[in-house]
């Protein structure tokens, strides 16, 4: 069943010799029902509005008042004309009707909240505006409130079978358009690539070109954080496949703190540690390190001396054939007077190590005031840092990014 929607306005029933904007969407499109919204002033108009729309040659309707009528104080309220506008138009699209909204009558609050209604929510509406017949403005042309509505009846150039329409659909495509791109400027100052993606996937708000570029650079950042892909910029590198993984680990730490997702930082932050140090021994020192089972171990028949060192440690516990951690790193570094930033980044990460363990481990929660992110983040540049020749500032990588989208979301 279709159903018109309709507040009344002032130029209803009939004005200037021509239907009002409700009269013409009724005789227009003869939906079955007619909702009328009745203000309090309008309440005078009731027998006229339904004299003129039965006036309508071979057409009989369900004609409808809506339960409320809205008094003269709330008529002039926006938000409270979009609260209860918004709920009856719900109300009728639950019931899975085809609805219409008339634009054109009621107070300006009115038709602004009609206007809204119709370019927010996802469902099965069409609305119009009525042009008036000299495709202008109503001002300056007086009411016909004096005059007998059978008379007006009888004198409506429109109540004829020729009549000119005069509809006009509100699609709203632009004002959807701004709103899908704040839409998608607010996720992406929030670093919410994934859900920025879904909704590039949905709406085209930039050329076919642009929208391209876009979609597809949010599905790398998308599939690099689910699955810990190489990032198509990083692949593209002269770096070597280790140092590729090394940057694009500490990209997905950089995301995961803009994010404020501490405990992802916490747990990821360790692991970039080890595997810098790994990277950075096996470049500088070919023979330390083996692997058994997938994991790293100390080489004792070339580096004795060291192995001597960990057996003495106390601090450190360690043991013959244990695999290598953070901080067997950092004392092997040490003894190898090997860089003392890096070493000393290396100890301010490992600092962390309680906190992570709790969460990684004992599944505990960790009080805002004990973990630093953004310390934690930048302690994990300086350490790729110290291992890799880095050729570009990747830390500035996520501001370059949003900002390049944002620049396109603009124009």
């Amino acid at each position: 069943m279709t159903t018109l929607i309709s507040c009344i306005g002032d130029t209803d029933p009939i004005r200037n010799r021509h239907d009002g904007a409700l009269l013409h969407l009724a005789r227009v499109f003869r939906p079955e029902k007619i909702l009328l919204i009745y203000s309090e002033r309008a309440l005078l108009k009731e027998n006229n509005i339904l004299l003129a729309l039965n006036s309508i040659e071979g057409y009989n309707p369900v004609i409808k008042k809506d339960e409320r009528f809205i008094s003269n104080s709330e008529v002039f309220i926006f938000d409270k004309m979009y609260e209860i506008l918004n709920n009856i138009v719900l109300k009728y699209s639950r019931d899975g009707e085809d609805l219409i909204l008339n634009l054109s009558s009621g107070t300006p609050q009115m038709k602004s909240a009609l206007f809204t209604i119709n370019r927010l929510n996802d469902i099965n509406v069409r609305a119009y505006q009525v042009i008036t017949p000299s495709h202008s403005s109503n001002e300056g042309i007086g009411h016909d409130n004096n005059l007998g509505i059978n008379y007006l009846i009888s004198t409506n150039l429109d109540n004829r079978k020729d009549f000119k329409k005069r509809i006009l659909e509100d699609k709203a495509e632009k004002f959807q358009k701004t709103l899908i791109k704040r839409t998608m400027k607010d996720l992406l100052n929030n670093f919410d690539y994934e859900s920025l993606y879904n909704l590039s996937i949905r709406h085209r708000v930039l050329s076919k070109s642009k929208m391209k570029k876009v979609i597809s650079s949010l599905q790398d950042l998308t599939e690099a954080v689910k699955y810990q892909k190489l990032l198509k910029v990083v692949n593209q590198t002269d770096y070597c496949e280790k140092e590729k993984k090394l940057i694009n680990s500490y990209l997905i730490i950089l995301l995961q703190a803009n994010r404020e997702l501490v405990s992802e930082v916490l747990i990821r932050s360790k692991n970039i540690g080890e595997y810098a140090c790994e990277l950075y021994l096996e470049e500088n020192y070919p023979n330390l390190i083996f692997w058994k089972e997938n994991r790293p171990h100390l080489n004792t028949e070339n580096y004795p001396e060291i192995e001597d060192k960990l057996l003495n440690d106390k601090d450190i516990r360690y043991r013959r054939e244990q695999y290598l951690n953070i901080h067997l790193y950092i004392k092997i570094l040490e003894e190898l007077n090997e860089n003392e930033e890096l070493i000393e980044s290396l100890n301010k990460l490992s600092g962390y190590n309680q906190q992570r363990n709790k969460v990684a481990h004992g599944l505990s929660e960790i009080p805002a005031s004990q973990v630093n992110v953004r310390k934690i983040v930048n302690l994990c540049y300086q350490i790729v840092d110290g291992c890799v020749d880095l050729k570009e500032d990747w830390s500035k990588f996520y501001d370059q990014f949003n900002n390049e989208i944002s620049t396109m979301l603009d124009e």
